[in-house]
């Protein structure tokens, strides 16, 4: 891999599992499967730190993991080169927690997305539990690469990558934590069969922003859920760089290059094109009815 800097970036996916309220323990995994790997940029699933189906405890432990204050787990992640994006319920001014992915560099939290949209259908009961967040913001990495973060059912609500995409990403990094459904591929990189619609979301996102996809879905199971993993990095032109099977522990890595954004961004300049102010507009319209 190239050193990093403006023209290049090197990335990791990790496709962890999780031991359900082991926040020292994951953050301890994750530390190790992330070590000597020399990434700028690691990205881990969502809820990583705790596992997935917290239901009333997501508020317990919340209350040991406000980001401004610093996360419990974040001396070992400090143990990591780069910055290390990881999930975790954080403690709300109201009680009422986030479902949060922290931007860790150096055992310091430097930028936190709290999840937009919480689903309540299917086996989620996500807005029993948590509340959805209010803020979009870019974070810088190396102050050379522009990444947004979204966590998982952000990713089915276009606007928000939209908006990434319109403040000037190179990436957008998705945590998720999303279940198999269907029948899935046998053999080697098998896969589940709802895994379809994920790839074809990252790939038409990569490629009609012009930016970078990196999907960090959870593999392993909990309880009764079965998780997809899939995990995958897409280049700008919609290309999958790299893929995952279902399983857990798959590491992804690449080496992000900014002539492709370039190059992906000339070929098809719809971020250049498009009219802001116009589609605001649009939006307050159907807004006040």
């Amino acid at each position: 891999m190239t050193p990093t800097g403006v023209d290049s970036l090197r990335l990791a996916v990790l496709q962890t599992d999780a031991v359900l309220e082991d926040i020292e323990g994951n953050a301890t995994a994750i530390a190790e499967a992330a070590s000597g790997l020399s990434a700028d940029l690691v990205v881990t699933p969502e809820l990583s730190l705790t596992g997935y189906s917290l239901g009333a405890s997501a508020g317990a432990l919340a209350r040991g993991l406000a980001v401004g204050s610093g996360i419990a787990g974040a001396e070992a992640l400090g143990e990591v080169q780069g910055t290390i994006v990881v999930g975790l319920p954080e403690r709300s001014a109201t009680g009422h927690p986030f479902n949060a992915a922290a931007a860790v560099r150096d055992g310091r939290v430097r930028h936190v997305h709290r999840k937009r949209y919480l689903p309540t259908y299917g086996m989620f009961e996500e807005a029993r539990h948590f509340t959805p967040g209010q803020s979009l913001e870019l974070h810088s990495v190396d102050d050379a690469w522009s990444v947004g973060l979204l966590i998982c059912e952000d990713l089915w609500h276009p606007a928000l990558a939209y908006l990434l995409a319109m403040a000037g990403a190179d990436i957008i990094a998705i945590l998720a934590a999303a279940p198999g459904r269907g029948v899935w591929d046998g053999g080697d990189g098998s896969r589940f069969g709802s895994w379809e619609g994920w790839i074809r979301l990252a790939r038409v996102t990569a490629q009609v922003h012009g930016t970078y996809v990196a999907l960090a879905n959870r593999g392993g199971v909990e309880g009764p859920v079965t998780f997809a993993g899939g995990s995958l990095i897409v280049a700008p032109d919609g290309a999958v760089v790299a893929q995952a099977d279902a399983s857990s522990g798959v590491v992804l890595e690449a080496t992000l290059d900014r002539r492709a954004l370039d190059a992906a961004r000339a070929a098809a300049p719809h971020r250049r094109d498009e009219d802001a102010r116009w589609l605001a507009e649009r939006l307050r319209r159907l807004a006040d009815g």
